[in-house]
């Protein structure tokens, strides 16, 4: 959200520019119900009396107002960012009163000690000191928000979960939580020499009611690229553009990622290498990979169809460019992105007998489990058959 400036080079009068403010807010883009971007935008035109106040003179040059937008847009940013910390602050301040007469500093201080500063969890899926740190903070506001005793807590065991479902919680960070709780509430009871038992788990009917809640919570969330099959880019040949369609035939024959298919425009970034048995193969070095030596970064692709030797031609000729993605959900569907080709190759490989770990390679993974997770279809099965 904030200014842009728009140039107006047919304008015969000064300013050949306008100011405009966008806005991404859901009570600004709620009429754009038609929007068919992943961040929908509501764009306004500043009138010529507002220009001067915010600093903009008819005489300024196209770069001149594009750097003074960018001033006020850092000055709205800071103000942003001000209020924000003053928001928490506020919510700190009064989180801090209430948990004071629910839990005790000393108690608490005592807890973080033995529980939280040093590796009791460190078994279970909370490995990370920082990342037990915050699910801790969330709960101690869960604590704060249970209106009963810890030692009555398993007679009350339908506040929490009435508190996980309209929370919208995935099950997973739900447990995290629900485990740090009932060891806080078997501290303080062995503190006060009161019984406890624990908050079990979510079952049955609260445990499905607590997921499909969540579920409902990412409904709406953009989700990863859907694929795109060999069917979707046949029938997409003659509809789009040559240069287009090349660029994404190389995503779907070679599983390239969108900056990878833009490098190989510079020699410097790819090179295809003949084996002593003739086959040839396409390295790319990956930009992305920064944890690694530069020697690490290359990842190769083996050329074993016609397909992929005609992608190799596509790359040498150097006539592909990268398509807009409202141009990509045109033709391959709207939950297709500029990741489409490359979330369709692991299957693809699948389908003609190669196997994940050479998959993982070929994609330039660091594990196979990041290929299985991200990039495998789960809906789709491939069947090996004897020879």
């Amino acid at each position: 959200m904030g200014y842009y400036v728009k140039s107006l080079p047919w304008k015969k009068s000064k300013p050949k520019w306008k100011v405009q403010f966008v806005s991404y807010k859901k009570e600004h883009i709620n009429a754009i119900n038609n929007s068919r971007s992943i961040k929908p935008k509501k764009t306004w035109d500043i009138s010529k009396e507002r220009l001067k106040p915010l600093g903009f003179y008819k005489d300024m040059t196209i770069d001149e107002a594009k750097a003074r937008s960018r001033q006020l847009n850092i000055q709205k940013n800071l103000k942003e960012q001000e209020e924000k910390i003053r928001k928490i602050e506020r919510n700190e301040k009064y989180l801090i009163l209430k948990q004071d007469f629910k839990m005790p500093e000393e108690f608490v201080l005592e807890f973080e000690k033995r529980f939280i500063t040093r590796t009791y969890l460190s078994n279970d899926r909370i490995k990370n000191t920082n990342r037990i740190k915050l699910r801790w903070r969330a709960a101690q506001k869960l604590i704060i928000a249970i209106e009963s005793e810890p030692s009555d807590w398993y007679y009350n065991i339908y506040d929490f979960y009435d508190y996980f479902y309209n929370k919208q919680l995935s099950i997973r960070y739900m447990n995290e939580i629900l485990k740090i709780v009932n060891l806080w509430g078997f501290f303080i009871c062995k503190k006060m020499g009161r019984p406890f038992l624990e908050v079990p788990k979510p079952g049955g009917y609260e445990r499905r009611r607590i997921i499909d809640a969540y579920f409902q919570k990412i409904k709406n969330i953009p989700k990863k690229s859907g694929p795109i099959t060999l069917l979707k880019l046949l029938r997409a040949r003659d509809r789009l553009r040559n240069d287009l369609y090349n660029w994404v035939y190389l995503t779907v024959w070679f599983g390239l990622r969108p900056k990878e298919v833009d490098n190989l425009h510079d020699h410097y970034y790819w090179k295809v290498e003949t084996l002593f048995n003739g086959r040839r193969v396409l390295w790319v070095y990956q930009t992305k990979v920064i944890a690694l030596p530069v020697e690490d970064r290359w990842k190769p692709i083996p050329i074993l169809y016609d397909e992929q030797v005609k992608a190799i031609s596509i790359l040498e000729s150097g006539d592909f460019k990268r398509p807009l993605v409202k141009t990509m959900r045109e033709h391959f569907g709207n939950d297709v992105s500029l990741y489409g080709g490359r979330k369709a190759f692991t299957d693809l490989m699948l389908s003609k007998g190669h196997t994940l770990e050479n998959i993982s390679v070929w994609m330039g993974h660091s594990t196979i489990n990041r290929t299985w997770k991200s990039y495998k279809n789960r809906r789709k099965y491939h069947i090996q058959y004897g020879t």
